[in-house]
Parts: C-alpha cells; sequence; structure tokens
C-alpha cells in the first residue's frame, strides 16, 4: 500500500459493521493511552503513587532517617505518558499508567534521590504541567524531571492515522504537528515550563528529557513494516531541537536520548519501544518505550550532575 492509499474494507454489511466495532473499541483503548481521551481523578492518581512512601531500605540519609551519609534529594517527576511509564508495565494506577519500571521510579531506587512527587499522567501537555503538575512540586524539591510535548504536536493523531488505521490524512497530521513544533508558541510553552518550575522550586535543577526515535530504519532509511515511519523519525528529530533550545535556554538541562535508543526502535531486533498488536492486551503499551527503554532514560538521565 503507498502512502497515499487509504484502507479500504471489502466485506458483508454484516461484517462491515462488526469491524467497525472491533476497530472502535481498539482505538478507543489506544486513545485512553495516547492522550485523546484521559479521564478520572488524575491529580488523586498521581498523588497516590508518591504519597507515604517509605524509606528505603540501605540507603543513606533515608530521606530524613538516621542512616547518615548522603542525603536524599526530593525529587519530582512531571510531564507527559513518556514520564509516567507508559509502556513499562507494572502499573501503579489506571488513570494516568504511571509505572513501577518507568524512568522516575527507577531514579528514585537510587541511593541518593526520593521522589516525593509524580504527577506525571498519560495524555498530558505543556499546559497540564503548567495548570497542575507544577503545583505539586514540594518547593523543597531539589531535582525535577519532565517530559512533555509530544501531545501538544499530536501524537495521538499520527500514531492513529499513520500507524494504526492508516489513511489519507495521515500525511496532514504529520504536517499539523511539524507546524506546530515550528511555532513560536511552542517553544514558549517549554520555556514556560522549566520557568514555572525554577518559580516553584528555586533550588531545584531541572532536567528535561527528550523522545526516543520510534521506528528502526535500515540502511535505505526505511522500516520494513511502515511507511510512515522515517518522516515521524524526522519530526522526532525536529521536536527534540526545538525542545531541548528552548529547555537549555530557560536554564534547563536537556538529555537527548535519541544515540542512547539507538538500533532498538520498533522493527529492530531488540526494539525498546513497544509495537502496536491487533486483538491483543498490549493497546496501552503501543508506541511507547517498554522497561528496558525506561532504564535506558534513567541511565540517561543519572548522567547529568546533580546539586
Amino acid at each position: 500500500m503507498s502512502k497515499a492509499e487509504a484502507v479500504t474494507i471489502a466485506s458483508s454489511p454484516v461484517e462491515r459493521r462488526r469491524i467497525a466495532l472491533l476497530v472502535a473499541a481498539l482505538l478507543a483503548a489506544l486513545a485512553l493511552v495516547l492522550g485523546t481521551a484521559v479521564a478520572g481523578p488524575a491529580d488523586a492518581a498521581s498523588a497516590a503513587v508518591a504519597a507515604g512512601k517509605p524509606d528505603k531500605p540501605g540507603k543513606p540519609g533515608g530521606g530524613g532517617g538516621s542512616g547518615g551519609g548522603t542525603t536524599e534529594l526530593e525529587y519530582a517527576a512531571l510531564g507527559d505518558s513518556f514520564a509516567a511509564g507508559v509502556g513499562a508495565g507494572s502499573y501503579l494506577e489506571g488513570t494516568c499508567y504511571t509505572s513501577s519500571k518507568s524512568y522516575p521510579k527507577l531514579l528514585d531506587a537510587d541511593a541518593d534521590k526520593k521522589l516525593v512527587a509524580f504527577p506525571a499522567c498519560s495524555g498530558k501537555d505543556t499546559a497540564d504541567v503548567l495548570a497542575r503538575q507544577i503545583a505539586m512540586i514540594p518547593t523543597t524539591a531539589k531535582l525535577v524531571t519532565v517530559t512533555v510535548g509530544g501531545n501538544d504536536v499530536g501524537f495521538a493523531d499520527v500514531m492513529q492515522n499513520c500507524f494504526v488505521i492508516v489513511n489519507s490524512s495521515c500525511s496532514s497530521k504529520i504536517a499539523a504537528g511539524a507546524a506546530i513544533v515550528a511555532s513560536p508558541e511552542f517553544a514558549a510553552g517549554i520555556v514556560a515550563v522549566v520557568d514555572g518550575i525554577q518559580a516553584r522550586a528555586t533550588g531545584a535543577k531541572v532536567i528535561v528529557a527528550g523522545y526516543p526515535l520510534l521506528f528502526w530504519e535500515n540502511t535505505s532509511g526505511v522500516n520494513p513494516k511502515y511507511s510512515w515511519a522515517d518522516e515521524v523519525n524526522d519530526e522526532t528529530v525536529d521536536l527534540n531541537n526545538v525542545v531541548e533550545a528552548a529547555a537549555t535556554s530557560a536554564g534547563a538541562v536537556f538529555v537527548d536520548v535519541e544515540d542512547d535508543f539507538a538500533g532498538h526502535g520498533i522493527g529492530s531486533t531488540s526494539p525498546w519501544i513497544n509495537d502496536w498488536k491487533w486483538l491483543t492486551t498490549s493497546t496501552v503499551n503501543a508506541f511507547h518505550p517498554n522497561a528496558t527503554g525506561h532504564a535506558a532514560y534513567a541511565t540517561a538521565i543519572r548522567a547529568v550532575p546533580l546539586p
């Protein structure tokens, strides 16, 4: 099928109705995670993940314990599904899909960090970070990580129309996202996020982590399964470049994970990104890093010197 072709289904009316119902159900499930319809008490769900967390045995300092040695830095994790841990499994709740294998929870296990706020949530964008998530950061936090911007530029629309039910609107969805990335308003939103975090927790180091390239490409720049993979990878590079420029101009540290994930996209022999699979329970994980991918995120962030 060429990039210009829409998907058509030639079947009887009964079959078409049955398939349409199935597709609608699957797309609804995908939309829940990708961000078009995240509902429920997200504030309460996110707060519950971090609230009441005990000191970790054997960790120096213990977040105020009597162990002595290195004191744990109070740490907050903000952003969208990539920050929440969608794709990693072992979900802590079913609204934001925060995961015990997400990069924030992996960093929380380090001896020098204690995750005290985890409002990152599937489907959220810079507006949500500004309006809701920043207010959940303790003013005493010394480290804040954030991954955000993908939903601002239509991540869900692109995934649905270019890779799930491929149709003729795919190219326009990609173009619309590219236009948003190039707009001054998008860069200003990233700057506002960093400024807002710094105003809330004046002593915190702010780390903005970018996005991996979702798809593996062969030496010809082609993904054997997905016709639009190269275009989406290219737009992801542009997205990361704009986020990096905006974040660093506001005083944050940017962590680029493109090289860390190189050779591990969808279609590779060792993928760190979950592919879309029809008629399985893995819909919630589609097009997001798996547990190994989140471990790679954590490793990249650990390379940043702490305060």
